[in-house]
């Protein structure tokens, strides 16, 4: 009902307000309205004793009394408004025990588990972790695991405990596709810096990868810096070439697996006349061949062969089967059917040699069985019909001379 008001008269005892029952029965009627209003209708339910700042009434359970908000009986509607704080206070959500505390949007609900402290975000994350210095960002051993950049700084970080070398609680570069190797703790390239076609090799003095050229390395590794032939060599100009094995006049290669076969694809020699530094020309059963400095030429005996020399103007040496060393002048032993081969290439054209069958200077040239020429190779097969004894003969020189015994 509206307010009931009593009516005073227009003056003192005019008679024109209400009577005492009149003005009793509206204030009774005022009254029952509060009562009904702020209680049961006996009693009020309301009391405002001491209350202070910011306070609310809060219904008790039988009285609304002055009291802090400190309970929801119901969503809160922000209806578009913010929840904020004053003097630089803090807003704390803080669920009682092990109770979670959930932001849901949608059909996506995140948790901040009271029971183990986790946060799970179900979602994608967009956040901004990058600090104006390194000295600006969370201690590393209070804030392990966190993640964050720096601006400026092409590596990011991490906060960690390194248990190597007992570094300990640490802000660590993690590396990127845009890092340096030698971030790496045991790599060295700043105090070594590297050089061309270099790689890493360990270095146990230092414990570190440092660069080092690359060549054979630790134990099994064997590898050809170059590869000579007869003629030519050749090395390989990068890490993909390629080395042709080819094959010359009437040679032919294949390669299965790893298996170079080198084939003759020729005639082959299969007779000794078919050499090309042999002369076997007239030869017959019961010959022999020989060296004569150019090629193998047909004997019909037994071929010794001497070289000459000469020991100033008085002396002829002899080397060759027979002899040890050099000897000046020696008395020869021949064979009958033999032939023996003289050969004064050195010193023929001052020294020439001559078999005679007499002794000087002046003595009888002894020709029979001979070839070649005395001033170069001389070739004596000696007759069956020979004399015993013969004589050796510088032409020029009467000291250089000696005696030939001829055997039966």
């Amino acid at each position: 009902m509206a307010k009931q008001t009593i009516g005073l008269g227009s003056t003192a005892n005019d008679n024109t307000g209400d009577t005492l029952r009149a003005g009793g029965d509206k204030v009774n009627d005022n009254f029952s309205e509060i009562y009904t209003a702020l209680g049961n209708g006996s009693n009020l339910t309301v009391t405002l004793a001491n209350p202070a700042v910011n306070q609310v009434l809060r219904y008790n359970g039988t009285t609304f009394i002055p009291s802090d908000y400190t309970q929801l009986t119901s969503a809160l509607d922000v209806n578009s408004n913010s929840i904020i704080s004053s003097s630089n206070g803090n807003i704390s959500i803080a669920p009682n025990g092990t109770g979670n505390v959930t932001i849901s949007n949608g059909s996506i609900t995140n948790t901040f588990n009271g029971t183990d402290g986790t946060i799970d975000l179900p979602t994608t994350i967009k956040y901004k972790n990058e600090y104006t210095s390194l000295g600006a960002s969370p201690l590393p051993a209070t804030y392990p695991g966190y993640f964050f950049t720096v601006d400026g700084d092409d590596n990011p970080y991490v906060n960690i405990n390194i248990t190597a070398g007992g570094v300990g609680d640490a802000r660590a570069k993690v590396l990127t596709e845009y890092s340096s190797l030698g971030l790496v703790g045991d790599v060295d390239v700043v105090s070594n810096a590297p050089s061309n076609g270099q790689v890493l090799k360990w270095n146990t003095s230092s414990s570190k990868w440092l660069p080092a050229d690359d060549i054979a390395g630790a134990g099994s590794q064997n590898l050809w810096e170059s590869i000579v032939a007869d003629t030519g060599t050749t090395s390989a100009d990068s890490d993909t070439d390629s080395l042709t094995i080819a094959g010359g006049t009437d040679i032919a290669t294949a390669i299965t697996g790893d298996t170079v076969t080198i084939n003759y694809t020729g005639t082959p020699v299969t007779t000794f006349a078919a050499l090309t530094d042999t002369d076997l020309s007239g030869i017959v059963k019961g010959d022999s061949i020989y060296w004569n400095n150019t090629d193998w030429v047909v004997s019909r005996s037994p071929v010794i062969w001497w070289n000459l020399n000469s020991s100033g103007a008085s002396d002829y040496t002899f080397s060759g089967p027979g002899f040890t060393g050099a000897v000046n002048d020696p008395t020869l032993y021949v064979y009958r059917g033999f032939t023996y081969i003289f050969d004064n290439s050195v010193q023929g054209g001052a020294h020439p040699f001559r078999i005679q069958s007499t002794q000087g200077l002046t003595g009888t040239p002894y020709v029979a069985g001979q070839s070649g020429s005395g001033s170069n190779i001389l070739y004596w097969t000696v007759p069956l019909d020979a004399p015993a004894t013969l004589y050796y003969q510088c032409t020029l020189h009467s000291a250089m001379q000696g005696t030939i015994n001829v055997a039966v």
